[in-house]
């Protein structure tokens, strides 16, 4: 049996509420602010995140050396191979750095080779992407990694032992012997002496790293002294930001996303003027929220089921006929995961049914199928359950490949990773990613022990708590706060995401009405009304059936404690306000 999920409010800092109430945010607001942050230390680059906030790339280590070793590289004749990883951020990395490359710094297109991984083969640069590079018939000036390569100096070390210099740009944990001795240039915040922001994701590396290639070719004189900014392309770091899931408490990466989505929304460029054809999300500007589910999913979706330069290729479109011609791929792979995913998801609850128990402190569940899709699964689990999940897939050649979701905020995935491997050094074929999110591969043989040091890893992080389903709320809200004007300053505190979470409160309701509704019949419809409220509002509760036909959870007159979000609801040219419900119990 799952444990009930417990619903339990955020604590609010009295020094930084009071701080929120001086910088002038209103009374909700300032609640808000003080149950995300400890301190009031940052507060106005924190609720006010602009560019000229960012801290200087200079204090990302080695981001000088390694810009005077890309401008090198493009001043010579030789080509610059860009290698990256296969998600959002890595996509949205060879992006960045593409586009710095032939637009900024005027490299011709001829001399750019544009390597990104493939799932199949695994994290990082592989055995597979080395043999592409050795393959290349003209000199080579520089290999320049982005969202990878901390942890692969044997591939790194082929490459240097053919002569080609490495600069890596990564923003994954560091392996115990430290960066890549073979790289000619490691440029990573994890390293223990860089004083840069640890949370930020890739491409928010990479485009630190190429901000400081045009300083260093403006003063060699390469580029004039009033060469443009990199601001446009903050559009896309944003976006890989956003899908990464790092820290949206950071200023940094809140000024990062901010100014993206100003560059997004104004609809100037190929790529976003065709999905807002595809999605004008009802004519209301694009958000992080927005980005995460409906842009980085059909973007992840394409490594997942197919071949992901589509996803480069609907960033990269030089018009909009273009950029729709790759979008209906993509979105023709999303659909395709989506038919993938519905049965993975199926033999996955059913696994997770017959290993958990209420002593559980994590799940590894051993699945056949597409391994894409394995990091939905472990989130899926992870969040039903309560548990850190690793949702692995068997490769059929005697391995399995993992993905873990820490799930538990203060659970460090990757620490734990690193503790197994020093248990039974030789368990991991490969392994990556950082606290929230993790990756790995082992031998098939091998999936009980890692079950088992899996578990006592947890229990080392976690103590004697184990853990359960936890749902945080920012507490309840009066009935007279219940409008508009609520929605209204939520939204001026964007961006929301991880760390940064989008505001929900609790409350006691009385149901009106209430009917299933959509495709799948799985989706409730309700009138709601507020306790000592005389004015009804509508509701919307996703996922509240497990199959069409099912049994209402609660009917009319019944009350139900509700945990929701405050929406906007625009129909038809009219704005009203609506919740969307994420837990609802009957009282």
């Amino acid at each position: 049996m799952i444990k009930p999920t417990r619903i339990i409010q955020r604590h609010i800092n009295p020094k930084v509420y009071q701080s929120a109430l001086e910088l002038g945010l209103t009374p909700i607001q300032a609640r808000l602010v003080a149950q995300r942050l400890e301190t009031d230390e940052d507060l106005t680059q924190t609720v006010y995140p602009q560019l000229k906030h960012l801290q200087h790339p200079l204090q990302l280590k080695n981001a000088q050396q390694a810009a005077e070793l890309i401008a090198d590289a493009i001043e010579s004749d030789g080509l610059i191979v860009l290698a990256t990883d296969y998600d959002t951020d890595g996509v949205t990395s060879a992006w960045v750095a593409h586009r710095a490359l032939l637009d900024h710094f005027g490299v011709d297109k001829s001399r750019l080779i544009h390597l990104i991984g493939e799932r199949k083969n695994g994290y990082g640069i592989t055995d597979e992407m080395c043999d592409e590079i050795l393959a290349l018939q003209q000199p080579i000036s520089l290999v320049i990694s982005a969202d990878q390569g901390s942890s692969d100096e044997p591939r790194i070390a082929r490459l240097a032992q053919a002569g080609i210099k490495v600069c890596i740009t990564d923003h994954h944990n560091l392996p115990e012997e430290g960066p890549p001795a073979s790289a000619t240039c490691t440029v990573n915040p994890q390293q223990a002496d860089c004083e840069y922001d640890k949370t930020i994701a890739g491409c928010f590396v990479i485009f630190l790293v190429m901000s400081q290639v045009r300083h260093a070719l403006i003063q060699r004189g390469y580029l004039k002294p009033d060469a443009p900014s990199l601001k446009s392309l903050t559009r896309h770091v944003a976006l890989g930001t956003i899908a990464d899931s790092v820290s949206l408490k950071s200023p940094n990466n809140r000024a990062i996303v901010l100014a993206g989505l100003q560059q997004i929304n104004q609809f100037d460029h190929p790529s976003w003027q065709a999905f807002r054809l595809f999605n004008n999300n009802n004519d209301l500007p694009y958000n992080a929220e927005f980005l995460a589910f409906h842009v980085a999913s059909r973007i992840n979706a394409a490594s997942r089921v197919n071949d992901v330069t589509s996803a480069f290729h609907f960033l990269n479109a030089d018009d909009i006929e273009q950029a729709q011609h790759h979008l209906q791929q993509l979105e023709a792979d999303n659909l395709e995961r989506r038919q993938q995913q519905e049965g993975m998801m199926q033999q996955a609850y059913e696994k997770a049914a017959a290993l958990y128990h209420p002593q559980r402190f994590s799940l590894a569940i051993a699945l056949e199928g597409n391994a894409g899709i394995q990091g939905i699964i472990a989130s899926r689990v992870g969040e039903k359950y309560g548990v850190p999940t690793v949702a692995m897939t068997d490769l059929n050649d005697g391995t399995l490949a993992g993905s873990g979701r820490g799930v538990v905020p203060e659970m460090d995935l990757i620490q734990a990773f690193n503790w197994i491997e020093a248990q039974q050094p030789g368990l991991f074929i490969a392994k990556g990613g950082h606290k929230g999110a993790a990756g790995c591969q082992i031998k098939l043989d091998d999936y009980p022990r890692f079950t088992e040091l899996l578990e006592q890893a947890v229990k080392i992080q976690l103590g004697e708590r184990i853990p359960s389903p936890v749902i945080e709320t920012d507490g309840e809200l009066e009935a007279a706060h219940l409008n508009l004007d609520l929605v209204f300053q939520i939204d001026q505190l964007e961006p929301y995401g991880r760390e940064w979470p989008q505001p929900q409160f609790e409350g006691k309701f009385k149901v009106l009405d209430v009917r299933p509704i959509g495709k799948t019949q799985t989706h409730l419809s309700l009138r709601l009304l507020p306790e000592n409220a005389n004015q009804p509002i509508k509701a919307v509760y996703f996922g509240a059936l497990d199959q069409a036909g099912d049994a209402l959870p609660f009917t009319q007159h019944d009350w139900v404690k509700c945990v929701y979000q405050p929406k906007l609801n625009r129909y038809m040219g009219r704005d009203s306000l609506q919740l969307m419900i994420q837990v609802a119990l009957k009282q």
